[in-house]
């Protein structure tokens, strides 16, 4: 690596840590502002302890995991925006000036940036693939999870077995899922919901269900201790797979076995959780009939392949802007440089909208149907810059 090479890639790497710092402490804050009342609350909880070093405990774990969440959001609008602060401080000390008359074009200026970039955007992927998969039960939580846990209803969850699985009510506390007395319309009968379990094949097709008036983890097992479960009957095409119970309907089950267990079920309880599953969780999710998001699941999990090009395509749509400017004008760089994240932003939020409600047929469209528009510009971008 050359003089000039350290040189730039110092230079881009602090700007970059600057900007990166301070992109991150503004979610930060700003999340903090916006829960300030929950966090207060578990102060004075009575199922809390420990005063303001507990709530500091807590917010630390909070937000440890959310800053993995942050850099998915953070890293491309960073790389432009500490490139534009790299460029401005080349030109306030006429250095770019001295690099031409050397006869060294910008674009080799750049590489050195570009390399970094494509380090951050390798490191995406993994965070993508294989981190936040493994932290969504702390990407799930709220403020108020860290008070004394409340029940809440499983709301038909998918297993490893195709099979789907309902509760009336989960008790995290106990490890429970349990049947409850539901009223019928107004005024109407009073029957029991029980806690429920759909058993499918492989085609989807319905194999039967299981009914129970409870179910609690067994951890070490890994399997649902069932109060009073009862298998019930509707129709059997085909040979049975491995995991069915073979029990007639009626007949007493015991045991269910299943990946569904607490952890799956807080990972399933935020609204929007799939955003933070892998590339093959959400293949899994996207072609199930019982969903009702699935077209939200199917752009998710085409925009795993484009995301990344975009980090890239966004730099070098705006590096021209910034590198090329002689003015020496800070605010006006750095202002540009977001007028662009804004615009590329709104193109994305645009085709995300339009895929996940069907207004663009195709949710694969959807998800490449940024790319398409901001490549042409990123490459006439490039093309226009005076080296």
């Amino acid at each position: 690596m050359k003089i000039l090479d350290r040189y730039i890639l110092k230079t881009f790497l602090v700007s970059l840590g600057i900007v990166m710092a301070a992109l991150m402490g503004l979610s930060l804050i700003l999340d903090m502002f916006f829960n300030v009342n929950k966090w207060l609350d578990l102060t004075s909880s009575p199922e809390r302890t420990g005063g303001f070093w507990a709530l500091l405990a807590n917010l630390a774990d909070f937000y440890f995991y959310r800053m993995f969440d942050y850099y998915q959001m953070l890293a491309s609008p960073a790389l432009l925006v500490a490139a534009a602060a790299t460029f401005v401080r080349f030109n306030r000390s006429r250095e770019t000036i001295g690099i031409r008359a050397a006869g060294v074009s910008l674009y080799r200026v750049m590489w050195p940036i570009i390399l970094v970039a494509l380090v951050m955007d390798g490191f995406y992927i993994v965070n993508a693939e294989a981190i936040l998969p493994r932290i969504v039960v702390q990407l799930s939580r709220s403020p108020g999870d860290f008070s004394a846990p409340e029940s809440f209803s499983v709301e038909f969850i998918r297993d490893e077995h195709n099979n789907i699985i309902y509760a009336p009510i989960y008790d995290p506390t106990a490890l429970q899922m349990r049947a409850e007395p539901r009223q019928i319309g107004e005024g109407g009968p009073v029957v029991q919901a029980h806690v429920w379990i759909l058993l499918r094949d492989a085609q989807y097709r319905p194999r039967g269900t299981i009914e129970a008036e409870a179910a609690t983890w067994v951890e070490k097992a890994q399997v649902w201790r069932l109060k009073e479960g009862r298998r019930r009957l509707t129709f059997r095409p085909g040979p049975l797979t491995e995991y069915e119970d073979p029990a007639p309907a009626g007949e007493t089950v015991e045991l269910y076995a299943s990946n569904v267990g607490p952890e799956e079920i807080h990972r399933h309880r935020a609204v929007d959780y799939f955003r933070f599953l892998g590339y093959d969780e959400l293949r899994a999710l996207a072609y199930d009939p019982m969903r009702g998001n699935a077209r939200q699941i199917q752009v998710a999990m085409h925009q795993h392949g484009t995301a990344p090009i975009m980090n890239i395509l966004l730099l070098l749509v705006g590096l021209p802007f910034v590198a090329g400017r002689d003015d020496r004008n800070y605010f006006m760089s750095i202002g540009l440089a977001m007028v662009l994240v804004i615009a590329v932003f709104v193109v994305t939020f645009a085709a995300t909208a339009f895929g996940n409600t069907g207004h663009i047929a195709s949710p694969l469209l959807a998800a490449w149907l940024p790319v398409f528009i901001v490549l042409p510009a990123s490459i006439l971008a490039m093309e226009s810059l005076k080296t």
